[in-house]
């Protein structure tokens, strides 16, 4: 769940993007799990969903080295990639972030991303697999 102030806006070539709302710290955690709004959803949960239903989770969520999908259910799910990113995540359950914090000072209204490459198991094939339009 975010835990800062925070906006979408679009990003060349990437579509939505999601921005500090305020002047980020270093090391300040902007984003945490939260149980309560976010889902954690089994492949066989995933294999009945329709394919409506299939192609967001796809889109929206981080699967984990477990093949579970951790699907956030705020904006932090348009938090794009960045080969040098300004954020990094923890993780503390099957690989995935249970918390997200900066790696740098980040102005307000500068991006905010994240190194994919570090957090999606099914990468490039899952997250960033799809068309911006």
């Amino acid at each position: 769940m975010l835990i800062i102030k925070t906006f979408l806006k679009e990003v060349p070539g990437k579509g939505i993007g999601l921005f500090a709302g305020d002047d980020l710290a270093e090391g300040q955690v902007w984003w945490i799990w939260d149980p309560e709004m976010d889902m954690i959803i089994g492949e066989k949960q995933y294999s009945e969903m329709n394919e409506v239903k299939r192609s967001f989770v796809k889109k929206y969520s981080v699967k984990s080295e477990t093949g579970d999908y951790w699907l956030y259910t705020d904006n932090a799910r348009f938090c794009n990639h960045a080969d040098e990113p300004n954020s990094i995540g923890f993780a503390e359950k099957s690989g995935v972030s249970t918390q997200i914090k900066t790696k740098r000072h980040v102005k307000k209204g500068k991006e905010l991303t994240l190194d994919y490459r570090k957090y999606v198991f099914d990468f490039p094939d899952g997250i960033l697999n799809f068309e911006v339009r």
